[in-house]
């Protein structure tokens, strides 16, 4: 969430998807997206849609979820009605709430378009969070939790949540008491299942061992940022989490939260940026966007890569975040049906993205993580005295 606090949130529209929308390609001008496209989207799980346990639990999700970042922030309620109905009958069963600061208007809106639909409560999962940090007080409490999930319930029209997420771990409250907080929503009926955001796997792999040791229910996933420039946490700890303890994984992005669907300039901008701050490539890219900076040279050959697909560039990046079997949902958003229709006819990538492709984007990027090397004690005094045992 932090970066995507940071970052410039781009606006407009990037009409690429041509009026059979299971078919790539740009339309011939900026006008909205063609009744055709609507009507090719509704009813059916869509081609490379789908549905994963999150985690070791028995709650399945589709591979894609909506988030609220981008429907609910216009002031048209019904084209946000219009986006979570397309998503719906399309056969994404995940909503999320993603955004802090207009988390209260998007927990009314989803309520009354879930309530107006009448949709049955086993067809949808639905996920919001707790900002500890967005509050006035600035700390979580079990007070503060308990009185978030309420406020959510109100908000939603809902029994249950299916999934609260405690997004930061608050260093001023000890995890025994969230712990205990969130088995207490669970055993009231008032929550499902609860995961974390923002956690490290050292925070993660603690809290579930004081879950275990004080017999609460310990979180079942993580929300954590995926994408081309930023890969160690999924690629390298969170299967090793999921392995050990059966943690699971939903991951989020700028590309897949729909912020790149604006003009192609703002789209190069977004993607230099997101470059520039992993901290792998020349941080004058920035300021240089137009003059071929390492950044934007590496971003341009993986618009090869995508064209050659038939695809956008975002497209492909959703889909290479999707692709990652680590984690079982992607959580998009967009502002427009068109935009929906773009991310969703990511899936089509999926087959194309074969490993000879996957090494070569790699092999653009230069950024694939590697553990270091296990350098035993012994091994590290041998190398301090120059490769001679150390005299006794």
């Amino acid at each position: 969430m932090d970066a995507m606090e940071d970052m410039d949130m781009l606006t407009g529209s990037n009409p690429t998807i041509a009026p059979d929308c299971h078919m790539f390609g740009k339309l011939p001008s900026s006008s909205a997206i063609a009744p055709e496209c609507h009507n090719m989207l509704v009813k059916g799980t869509l081609p490379g849609l789908r549905y994963r346990r999150l985690g070791k639990s028995g709650l399945k999700i589709s591979n894609i979820g909506l988030g609220s970042m981008k429907v609910f922030t216009q002031e048209d309620p019904d084209a946000s009605e219009e986006l979570v109905t397309l998503a719906f009958e399309n056969g994404i069963n995940f909503f999320d709430i993603s955004e802090p600061f207009t988390s209260k208007k998007a927990e009314v809106e989803l309520g009354r378009i879930i309530k107006k639909k009448g949709w049955g409560r086993r067809q949808f999962v639905i996920s919001t969070k707790v900002y500890w940090d967005k509050t006035e007080g600035k700390a979580l409490s079990r007070k503060e939790i308990i009185e978030s999930c309420n406020d959510s319930l109100k908000n939603l029209q809902l029994d249950y949540i299916d999934l609260l997420i405690i997004h930061k771990n608050d260093p001023n409250c000890p995890n025994d008491e969230v712990l205990r907080a969130m088995t207490f929503l669970i055993d009231q009926g008032k929550v499902m299942y609860w995961g974390t955001a923002k956690w490290s796997p050292v925070e993660i792999f603690e809290t579930f061992s004081q879950a275990r040791t004080n017999n609460c229910i310990p979180p079942i996933c993580e929300y954590a940022e995926y994408h081309p420039f930023h890969r160690e946490k999924v690629e390298l700890y969170m299967a090793e989490l999921y392995n050990k303890i059966g943690m699971g994984l939903i991951t989020w992005s700028p590309v897949s939260f729909g912020l790149c669907t604006g003009k192609a300039e703002d789209q190069l901008s977004l993607f230099t940026k997101l470059a520039v701050k992993s901290g792998r490539y020349n941080g004058m890219d920035m300021m240089c966007l137009n003059e071929g900076g390492e950044a934007l040279n590496r971003i341009k050959l993986l618009e090869g890569v995508a064209s050659r697909m038939g695809a956008c560039l975002h497209q492909l990046l959703v889909a290479w975040c999707v692709r990652n079997n680590t984690s079982q949902a992607v959580v998009c958003s967009a502002g427009t049906m068109e935009q929906l229709c773009q991310i969703l006819n990511s899936l089509q990538i999926l087959p194309k993205l074969t490993p000879q492709v996957l090494d070569e984007m790699d092999k653009i990027l230069l950024n694939k993580p590697v553990r270091p090397a296990m350098v035993s004690t012994l091994q590290q005094r041998w190398a301090a005295t120059g490769g001679m045992p150390p005299s006794s």
